[in-house]
């Protein structure tokens, strides 16, 4: 199709698996049975008595990693990442043979897109369990990093060939064939994901983008109310139903859309480039140009901004000003007069 998907709407699909594998542990105290006993939906329960497990200096070397294995992820899913790092290499030096710290901290990289350290991990992981399916998918997810798709929908081969029924497998392959421009597989992969997991949020908002970028909007429009039924505060969806509708000609729900997306992300610079858009496709120009001034402030190079707001320019005659922005919106991306005119900007 040689279309090229906005910045604004690829922002990240990834579903990461962070410790479907739990670490192993030799014998136990009462503090380190309540260190592993504990849910990981309580982090901050699961630091504490982590802590007071390893503070008692009883535990065998093959428990200590176990404990801090358990309080890294902790303190990964309170977003205390250089806590869960230093665990998890503690763990690691402990006890070499813990595929599941291993495949945690290849998770944690591969967020501070760390690719290669994160693969690092992940082949570690996996050499200690072959079969471990979720070190495979992360490693997908850092091969995705890399721009290396055809690595990563190896990996992603291989995590559903373990583990069938990985909804999150499905996702992440789904994804690196839309950037292999496999629209076609994408959304079979997505439609997988789904009906492995019918409340997985993030597998309708890309199965919605994909749709919408080959013009199914109808059917876009449908992933993006689902997501919104199961999650009515997820900012994606809002984003992307806003935008479709905005390509659909549904302005006055596209515009609804947007303002709801604002209250939900009131400092965004891709928030506002989509209502600009929105603004701009209804004829409504000064409103656009304010939309797509306060996303400039915030990200001055978003070609898409810059040139949205070039178009209302010239629309309200303004042609120094619109032609100024569109130079600079063509220095950034060479292909976004060709971008807009698909969507109906010209």
């Amino acid at each position: 199709m040689g279309k090229i998907m906005p910045h604004l709407l690829v922002g990240l699909m990834l579903g990461v698996i962070a410790g479907s594998a739990k670490p192993g542990f030799a014998q136990s105290s009462a503090e380190f049975g309540w260190c592993v006993a504990e849910t990981t939906d309580a982090p901050a329960t699961q630091i504490k008595d982590c802590s007071a497990a390893l503070e008692t200096g009883r535990l065998e070397s093959q428990d200590r990693a176990a404990a801090l294995t358990i309080r890294g992820r902790a303190y990964d899913r309170l977003g205390n990442y250089a806590n869960a790092l230093q665990d998890f290499d503690q763990a690691i030096q402990l006890n070499p043979k813990n595929s599941s710290a291993f495949l945690l901290r290849g998770t944690l990289l591969g967020r501070r897109r760390e690719f290669d350290r994160a693969i690092a991990d992940a082949s570690e992981a996996i050499r200690l369990d072959p079969k471990l399916a979720a070190a495979f998918t992360n490693r997908g997810l850092a091969y995705v990093g890399k721009g290396e798709f055809d690595r990563a929908v190896a990996d992603y081969n291989e995590a559903i060939q373990l583990d069938p029924n990985m909804a999150a497998a499905f996702n992440n392959r789904g994804f690196a064939h839309l950037l292999k421009r496999d629209y076609e597989r994408a959304v079979a992969d997505y439609s997988e994901a789904i009906r492995l997991n019918p409340k997985y949020i993030s597998a309708y908002n890309n199965r919605g983008n994909v749709r919408w970028f080959t013009g199914s909007h109808a059917q876009a429009i449908a992933d993006y109310s689902e997501a919104i039924r199961l999650q009515p505060h997820d900012p994606v969806a809002w984003m992307g139903r806003c935008w479709t509708r905005a390509l659909a000609g549904q302005l006055p729900a596209a515009l609804s859309d947007c303002d709801e997306l604002m209250r939900l992300m009131p400092n965004n610079a891709a928030a506002f480039a989509t209502r600009g858009f929105a603004h701009l496709k209804s004829g409504q120009f000064d409103k656009a140009i304010a939309d797509y001034n306060a996303g400039l402030r915030i990200d001055p190079k978003n070609a898409s901004a810059l040139y949205g707001r070039g178009m209302a320019e010239l629309k309200k005659n303004n042609a120094a000003r619109g032609n100024a922005d569109i130079a600079a919106a063509t220095a950034l991306k060479a292909n976004i007069a060709d971008e807009f005119a698909q969507y109906g900007v010209r």
